[in-house]
């Protein structure tokens, strides 16, 4: 039976005890230098067997662990076999290595066999400490030693400053060809040898060719099977430049060289230059790289909003903000209420519940020629005509639903001025009204707000002062941060445009007429800025009661525009129009078809609005009235929704199920 006794008096089977010996030092008037210390230290311990110091040869394990608990090995020593034991005495030579002492604690465990045995060894317990020796005492406190003290001081160091610090490195990242970085303490940077090859270390004999160069640098030679000749020089073909090169040089290909005139469309795809609008989905793409682009199918919902005893749905307008959800603002036409109102949809279709919310009472009459827009804030502000004051006053809401009290500013006080307004927000977000002043001849006015929220005092401007003009104005803000805004001039029985020479419309506007047939045009105008830049207005004929677009030649609207007849039944339509640009860049209009009473749209097949559009009957009451005030807007998901009053005086908003509404 095997046991130890760590005082060295034995116990039950085997024992050992833990010398360190130190030889005294004898200082001599002239030093010899010393030799540096090794690794490897002496143990000396105390064997004994059965009670008895054990006598003979033993073969003996020395091996280091961290701790007496849960402990992790750190290192054995290698085995000394047929070590002498005499009267229980033993003494060997140990080294763990220049690691394994890290001023950390260190237990020994001592592992024994006769040494004549090659069967297993026997490990003695309790592992013991590893006691501090005079050596590891001095390397603990040579920090203390002073600089003065040190011997060896390179000459830079020597009068204590390093003279060729000039700042602290925090951090070394590997650069481009390199690996191994970030490194803040300590690391190796090495070259990346996916980026760069290594030497190339080998070569091909005579007759064979270097077929490949491997990532270490080795060669791989094939036969050369297919030289018979010398080549003297390569020049440079078709697409190509750099030749012709004798010595040495680059083919490369020429800028331009390859394009679709040098490709067989037939057998090489060319790049493919184009995308589909949200809205649709890439069915195929053309020899010449376009794209082929087809709607997601949907179907159209038509829902009912607002449909209370009074009547209602008069004047809505719609938008949508960023939370997808549409907000209508319209009036309740009732006798008893005149009120503005607002309804704020649950979902993007405007199915289910809606919050509808009261922005201004009837004591002044609210609620005629709305126009609502997103402010910069992300919520609704709305322009509307106060019939019982006749004046232009504007609602800014204070929630996304309109549902608490709105500010409520009278932007412009004179009787008789503020129908059939148009707001947008400036680049600036700062709101600008255009509508009519009806106190004299009839003239184009423009309001800009003081404000985001349209309090304090706005600039107001006369922008045509032509009798009888700015009826049905809409307006928009140009790729230059102006105003733009297209409306009827009455009197003329034409369609007019006027491009403003700052954000104010303060100076003088730039006025052009862009429709002037022998028919009566521009009723019901709604213009907005296409996807180029350029302004695109729709309107009415009302002598042949048809839909016309008009695309103008540039951002001003000057010049000749491309003037489009959309929709030309044998019904009269084109009354309530609105515009808007869709997904893809293209106009999408909505209308009343007045013969029939139904609710319409056309989608544009170009951004001009030229050729065939595709006309749908969105809502077709069976005959009776219907589509009334009919405003459109584009929502996140890139589809149409409209809003409009339906038959016996009811708010209903339609969702177009694809980007044509078809």
């Amino acid at each position: 039976m095997l046991g130890h006794s760590p005082s060295g008096v034995a116990g039950n089977g085997i024992g050992f005890w833990i010398g360190l010996c130190c030889a005294g030092l004898i200082i001599a008037p002239l030093q010899l230098p010393a030799a540096a210390l090794g690794t490897a230290f002496s143990y000396q311990g105390q064997l004994t067997e059965s009670g008895q110091p054990a006598s003979g040869l033993y073969d003996l394990q020395v091996c280091l662990f961290d701790s007496l608990v849960n402990p992790v090995q750190i290192a054995c020593a290698a085995d000394a076999n047929d070590v002498p034991v005499e009267s229980g005495l033993f003494a060997i030579s140990i080294d763990f290595g220049a690691g394994a002492f890290a001023g950390q604690e260190r237990y020994l465990e001592l592992r024994v066999r006769a040494g004549a045995s090659t069967g297993a060894y026997t490990a003695l317990s309790p592992r013991q400490l590893v006691r501090a020796a005079p050596e590891a005492q001095h390397a603990a406190v040579a920090n203390l030693v002073p600089w003065s003290g040190v011997s060896g001081v390179p000459a830079g160091f020597a009068d204590g400053i390093d003279n060729d610090s000039g700042g602290s490195v925090t951090s070394i990242a590997a650069g481009a060809g390199l690996t191994g970085g970030v490194i803040t303490g300590s690391g190796t940077l090495a070259v990346d040898t996916t980026l760069i090859q290594s030497r190339v270390s080998g070569n091909c004999v005579a007759g064979q060719y270097v077929r490949q160069v491997n990532a270490d640098g080795t060669v791989v030679c094939g036969t050369d099977a297919n030289s018979g000749g010398t080549v003297t020089s390569v020049g440079s073909g078709t697409g190509l430049t750099g030749g012709p090169i004798s010595g040495t040089g680059t083919i490369a290909i020429a800028n331009g060289g390859v394009g679709l005139a040098q490709i067989n469309v037939a057998q090489v795809q060319a790049r493919v230059s184009g995308s589909c609008p949200l809205g649709s989905y890439l069915r195929g793409i053309n020899a010449d790289g376009s794209v082929v682009c087809v709607d997601v199918p949907g179907a159209n919902s038509i829902t009912t909003v607002d449909d209370p005893a009074d009547y209602v749905g008069d004047f809505t307008t719609i938008a949508v903000p960023a939370d997808g959800l549409p907000i209508i603002v319209y009036r309740d036409d009732s006798n008893t209420a005149l009120s503005l109102w607002a309804a704020k949809c649950s979902n993007a279709r405007c199915t289910g519940p809606s919050t509808l919310s009261i922005i201004e009472d009837g004591v002044d009459a609210a609620g005629q020629y709305t126009s609502v827009a997103i402010g910069a804030d992300g919520l609704p502000i709305v322009s509307y005509y106060a019939d019982g004051l006749e004046v232009l006053k504007v609602a800014k809401c204070v929630d996304a639903a309109c549902a608490s009290p709105a500010i409520i500013t009278t932007v412009d006080a004179t009787t008789g001025v503020g129908t059939y307004t148009s707001l947008a927000i400036g680049n600036d977000g700062i709101p600008v009204i255009s509508y009519v002043d009806e106190t004299g001849v009839g003239a184009l006015k423009v309001a800009r707000c003081a404000n985001a929220n349209c309090t304090g005092t706005a600039t107001i401007s006369t922008v045509d002062a032509t009798a009888s003009v700015g009826y049905f104005s809409s307006i928009a803000i140009g790729a230059d941060g102006f105003p733009v805004i297209g409306y009827l001039d009455g009197s003329a029985g034409s369609l007019k445009v006027a491009k403003c020479s700052n954000m104010a419309c303060s100076g003088a506007a730039t006025l052009t007429t862009v429709d002037n047939s022998a028919n009566d045009v521009g009723a019901f105008s709604a213009l907005a800025i296409g996807s180029d830049g350029i302004p695109v207005i729709a309107y009415q004929d009302a002598t042949a009661n048809t839909v016309k677009v008009a695309k103008c030649a540039n951002p001003a609207c000057t010049g000749a525009s491309t003037i489009t007849v959309v929709d030309d039944p044998a019904n009269s339509v084109g009354e309530y129009l609105d515009l808007a640009i869709g997904s893809d860049g293209f106009p999408v209009l909505t209308y009343r078809d007045d013969t029939v009473g139904a609710l319409k749209t056309a989608k544009c097949n170009n951004a001009a609005c030229t050729g065939a559009s595709l006309i749908t009957v969105l809502d077709d009451p069976s005959g009776t009235n219907g589509g009334w005030y009919g405003s459109i807007a584009i929502g996140t998901d890139g589809l149409p929704v409209i809003s409009y009053q339906g038959v016996g005086g009811t708010l209903k908003v339609a969702k177009c199920g694809t980007r044509s509404c078809q």
